[in-house]
């Protein structure tokens, strides 16, 4: 019985909680160079990196590959007019310009919160303790916030294209970007900062590392069909005269669709859960 409610707080907070936390610091490095974008990938064989050095590991770890885009990044040429006025592709020229100015002194907290969690239907041993765990596992994400240096996402790779939604405008002596990103739906297996949610905030990336922190648990992720879709993916940011990102939020819904998903020997038949995230700037806008 002990078991079953581990296995089920291990299935709910894992998910919750690896919503983006290890992955920052490559965004960190990404935003400092500006002209790089760093993925994780699983490797079943020896690669090279950007110099031809050879960069080995073992059949299925993961691995920082980086990437070097030479295209700058440059504000857009018409700076002194109302940014109401600017094109699309200025506005998101001046976002990632902005946000590679903003990096170093920046400070991002991230929070969580659980809007539901379902496992096999609510039926069955392990459908009954998440049922019961629920309150539990809200408040624990409702306490937890991460906070890290640097702005989130993979911005450099950013394009027009990525957005359903852009707009900018002049607030008193504020520049305001506001984007509604198009939804991305990624498997088992990704990167941090690919994908148009992943170019704007970030997503999970690789599942499998969720649960890197539980050892005890062998978790069959091959058999098992696993979707996460990045619902109602939002941007927002206050810039200040000097192109500071003053205050900023990021944000969107995480919802986790699982099927067949062996925990150490017990099945997860379904699992429904939606997490909402985000990233905060000076307090939010």
């Amino acid at each position: 019985m002990k078991k079953i409610i581990a296995l089920s707080l291990v299935f709910a907070l894992a998910f919750a909680f690896a919503a983006c936390s290890k992955k920052n610091d490559v965004a960190v490095t990404q935003a400092t160079r500006g002209d790089i974008n760093m993925q994780e990938v699983v490797v079943s064989e020896a690669l090279t990196d950007n110099n031809g050095e050879i960069v080995t590991a073992q059949d299925g770890a993961a691995v920082i590959v980086t990437e070097i885009h030479t295209e700058p990044i440059t504000e857009p040429e018409s700076l002194a007019a109302d940014p109401a006025e600017w094109s699309k592709e200025e506005i998101v020229a001046f976002y990632k310009s902005c946000a590679i100015k903003s990096n170093d002194g920046a400070t991002s907290t991230q929070t969580m919160a659980l809007e539901h969690m379902i496992v096999n239907n609510g039926d069955g041993a392990l459908g009954f303790f998440v049922k019961m765990a629920d309150p539990v596992i809200k408040k624990a994400l409702a306490k937890n916030s991460t906070s890290y240096g640097g702005i989130t996402g993979g911005f450099n790779n950013l394009v027009v294209d990525d957005a359903e939604s852009i707009k900018a405008y002049k607030s008193g002596e504020y520049t305001v970007i506001e984007m509604k990103m198009k939804e991305q739906t990624d498997g088992t297996y990704g990167s941090p900062y690919d994908g148009t949610v992943g170019h704007a905030i970030n997503v999970l990336g690789n599942v499998s590392t969720a649960v890197a922190e539980f050892p005890d648990f062998k978790i069959d992720f091959e058999n098992a069909d696993i979707k996460v879709r990045y619902s109602d993916p939002i941007v927002k940011v206050k810039i200040n005269k000097d192109g500071v990102i003053e205050k900023g939020t990021w944000s969107y819904v995480a919802n986790v669709d699982i099927k067949h998903l062996d925990i150490s020997g017990i099945m997860v038949d379904t699992a429904d859960a939606a997490i909402l995230y985000e990233i905060k700037v000076g307090g939010g806008f």
